[in-house]
């Protein structure tokens, strides 16, 4: 798009949602008009935050994408100017900065929903700006919730946990399970229904406490010196007895990670570091969910500094042949070792995947190409992982 035409959609769809661009640079957006052109959205750019400003003052905008390093004002102040004055727009930042202070600050004071890395792929980017897209109407509408027939009582009764294996990525030993929760295949619902039902129903804290009663009678058979990985609701955090003798996993929390998940919103805690180290204190240690997703796992990465980050399964799936998710997971990983944070690649079900993610240097791997949910436990180190390892250094002897 060329400088005069700023500020002005790019295609006539003048009933499709609208994402404003925002770089110094005429040229990067020149090539995203053009990379995108066929997105069902309007494309607005702005050649820079006084020229964003003024464009959301005039045009009903869903999402901004905004660079980082602009003159007079970087990205992260303008997306948080725009949080103050345009609440309901969704944010985002495209860089080429992985500085953990620059994150936290376009977390914390801009609200950014993702934070993209240059070069970003027109794919990717399409693919971010869509989710974005998702994100706004479902802020605008509210989440359409699925009408079951389902029985809390009944699934309370009826509900077992299945074990998934997690694997050292160096040497495939047995690192942990995840304990995930099944319900029966005639009740035709899974466990993100009966949470959702049970959050609706004002029982969530009941139900993740019945979860973790049943964890607590299968634990003791779980392969010596593993650990178990245990979802929890961000809710849940706000629930006494998680943080007293009478919780059943609680005489197991060294051996217990708790996953806090993406089912809720984590801005309901108020307290959220106290209540973490408060859980530490009693064994426990913190995992967050699906990093690199979007607002909430750059938050809980910012606030409380996890034990554990478990890389969203969408960012490892393809890796290998998606640049922008290469150097994503790189990034982070770094940042997590300088920070002794240990990394988990989740979603692995191809093998040039896990050998993607172990040059990354990611620390665990999980996935259905290394093992599905079994109702037991698995033992032992993982074949394919000390297979795989054998294959990279055979190719590496070949290549010297």
């Amino acid at each position: 798009m060329h400088p005069a035409t700023r500020g002005t959609s790019s295609r006539s769809k003048l009933d499709a949602p609208s994402a404003l661009f925002v770089d110094d640079e005429s040229s990067i957006l020149d090539g995203i008009s053009v990379a995108l052109h066929d997105r069902n959205f309007r494309i607005l750019t702005a050649g820079g935050p006084t020229e964003a400003l003024e464009v959301l003052s005039r045009e009903t905008v869903s999402v901004i994408v905004s660079d980082e390093q602009m003159p007079v004002m970087s990205g992260t102040e303008l997306l948080g100017e725009v949080r103050r004055r345009h609440p309901g727009i969704v944010r985002l930042v495209l860089s080429g900065n992985m500085d953990p202070r620059t994150i936290s600050r376009a977390v914390n004071e801009a609200g950014v929903f993702r934070y993209l890395l240059k070069p970003c792929t027109p794919s990717d980017l399409g693919l971010a700006v869509e989710q974005a897209l998702e994100a706004h109407s479902v802020h605008q509408t509210g989440v359409p919730h699925r009408h079951l027939n389902l029985s809390i009582d009944d699934a309370l009764v009826r509900l077992h946990m299945a074990m998934q294996p997690i694997y050292a990525s160096q040497g495939g030993g047995l690192f942990a399970h995840e304990a995930l929760v099944r319900l029966p295949a005639d009740m035709k619902a899974t466990a993100d229904d009966l949470l959702d039902g049970a959050d609706a129903q004002g029982r969530l804290w009941e139900v993740e406490r019945a979860i973790r009663a049943s964890i607590a009678t299968r634990i003791a058979s779980r392969p010596a010196d593993s650990c178990l990985f245990v979802n929890l609701h961000p809710r849940s955090l706000l629930d006494p007895q998680l943080y007293t003798d009478h919780d059943p996993l609680a005489p197991h929390a060294k051996a217990i990670v708790l996953e806090i998940t993406e089912r809720g919103s984590l801005e309901e805690v108020d307290d959220l570091r106290p209540r973490v180290e408060a859980l530490r204190a009693i064994g426990y240690r913190i995992a967050i969910d699906d990093m690199g997703s979007g607002y909430s796992g750059l938050t809980a990465f910012t606030t409380i500094l996890p034990d554990f980050v478990k890389f969203d399964r969408e960012l490892i799936r393809a890796m290998h042949r998606t640049p922008s998710k290469h150097k994503l997971v790189r990034s982070i990983a770094a940042v997590c070792r300088e920070l002794a944070i240990t990394t988990v690649a989740e979603g692995v079900e191809e093998q040039n995947d896990l050998l993607a993610a172990r040059e990354m240097g990611c620390n665990l791997l999980q996935g259905y190409l290394l093992g599905h949910p079994e109702p037991g436990f698995r033992s032992g180190p993982s074949a394919l992982c000390r297979a795989s390892r054998r294959e990279r250094t055979s190719a590496a002897s070949i290549r010297r």
